[in-house]
């Protein structure tokens, strides 16, 4: 499907501002600690979280900085409460029950309708509930952990209990969560959460490409979806590894050559300072020292530690793609394509740690620029998907809402194990992620034949693709 146009953001904050009062005109005066709480959750959207102060909150609010300690003791704890209300306001008016009839559909498609029309009218609460609570410390990502957590609960149990005719949807609902985010915070992101309702009966399709018989077995979260247990991952770190450090004194090398030695130490530095202290407490000062270089020769190649963070997130972008692009290609059909691509990204994931948990897990934190750049990461795989249209007959008519719902899904598996540090756990995914790669397109059962294949035999892969490793 076409991609959605980007609205002005003259258009949004007229419409913001319209909506707003007509909102206010209707309601009773609001309180202090929910005015602060409404502050919280439009200024987390507009500029992400930690570019927002105790003392912007408190100034939209229209409250002292004492009264905003006095209804929360810092920042986070603002956040904390900001989040539980927003969740409050869009996940409690998503019901998920089949009803007495068993309409799986009907059911699955009226609770998707109202989540997306409550989203279309508090966009801010969206943004901050689907994108930026990824942004906060520790008691903000625990919080997340156990909200999020019971909504999936309701999705495995609705997916697992929920039949329409005799069918269940063969699929772990951390899919589903990673698609409805995914989708949600790329239309949040362009101001186009009015289209989110037009995208109900896609939605529902995709779910429903997962469909099996209740009386099979469910493949995608039982033991057959894992492959067997295995060492720990090495730690290569070869997409981005530092070079040696440069001679002391005089030593002839084009300057060039000491540039690009400096600025990929001080790339690989940000990495491994992000993933030990997190962006918001780290700062220049221990790049530098990490990274063996001077201050001076740190501004010399980025202008701030955002800076530096941007592109070290994009450093080994091209290397990635290039690496899972052959051995898609090495392979002799698509399925196997598909086993091939998923299975080198996730070797070059465990691989390489801290330049994947900064890509992954860090760039929430990092502002609007490096949240934009990992969702492209994520869509940026769909490319592997397009052959699936043309796989078979029935597919060439799927929407192309199915590729952006695969790759979120896949994509919130992988950053769970990563901000879990589980990268043992992340390689046995391999045949669970390649199964709800090819369901859609194949059916579940077939997609369960050709994995177990794959899974049993292993794929070919030619000299160019195993040198990568």
């Amino acid at each position: 499907m076409a991609s959605p146009a980007r609205k002005p953001a003259a258009e949004r904050r007229r419409r913001s501002a319209k909506t707003g009062s007509a909102a206010q005109e209707n309601q009773p005066k609001r309180s202090q600690r929910d005015r602060l709480l409404d502050a919280m959750i439009a200024l987390t959207a507009q500029a992400g979280y930690q570019h927002v102060s105790i003392a912007q909150v408190s100034a939209r609010a229209g409250v002292s900085r004492a009264t905003f300690y006095e209804q929360f003791t810092d920042k986070e704890d603002c956040l904390l409460s900001a989040y539980r209300a927003a969740a409050e306001r869009l996940l409690s008016q998503t019901s998920l029950s089949a009803g007495e009839d068993g309409d799986w559909s009907q059911a699955a498609g009226t609770a998707l309708a109202a989540l997306a029309r409550a989203l279309q009218h508090d966009p801010d609460a969206g943004r901050l509930l689907f994108v930026e609570m990824l942004a906060g410390g520790p008691r903000s990502k625990q919080t997340r952990r156990v909200v999020i957590g019971a909504f999936e609960e309701r999705i495995q149990e609705f997916l697992d209990s929920a039949q329409s005719g005799a069918e269940r949807m063969d699929i772990p609902a951390i899919g589903v969560v990673g698609a409805l985010r995914s989708i949600v915070a790329r239309y949040l992101r362009i101001h186009a959460e009015d289209e989110l309702p037009m995208l109900t009966a896609d939605g529902i399709a995709w779910v429903r490409s997962y469909a099996v018989p209740a009386s099979r077995e469910l493949w995608s979260t039982g033991p057959d979806a894992l492959l067997p247990e295995a060492p720990e991952p090495p730690v290569l770190e070869r997409a981005g590894s530092p070079p040696a450090r440069l001679p002391r004194g005089r030593h002839g090398l084009p300057a060039g050559v000491i540039a690009r030695s400096q600025r990929t130490r001080i790339i690989n530095a940000t990495a491994e300072v992000m993933a030990s202290k997190g962006y918001e407490n780290a700062t220049v000062t221990d790049i530098v020292a990490a990274a063996g270089v001077s201050r001076e020769v740190f501004y010399e190649h980025f202008s701030d530690k955002q800076n530096a963070f941007l592109e070290a997130q994009q450093h080994p972008t091209q290397h990635i793609l290039d690496a899972c692009a052959s051995a898609y290609f090495a392979a002799r059909d698509w399925p196997e394509r598909i086993w091939n691509a998923f299975g080198t990204l996730l070797r070059l994931i465990s691989e390489n740690r801290a330049i994947s948990h900064l890509r992954l897990v860090e760039c929430y934190a990092a502002g609007p620029d490096a949240i934009r750049r990992a969702e492209e990461i994520t869509r940026s795989f769909t490319i592997f998907l397009e052959e699936g249209y043309s796989y078979s007959p029935r597919a060439g008519s799927l929407p192309r809402l199915y590729s952006h719902a695969i790759a979120g899904a896949i994509f919130e598996i992988i950053q769970r194990h990563v901000a879990h540090e589980d990268y043992a756990g992340l390689v046995r995914r391999l045949p669970q992620l390649t199964y709800m790669a090819l369901a859609p397109f194949t059916g579940p059962q077939e997609a369960v034949r050709l994995v177990s294949a794959l899974k049993e035999g292993g794929s070919r892969e030619d000299a160019a693709v195993r040198a990568l490793r």
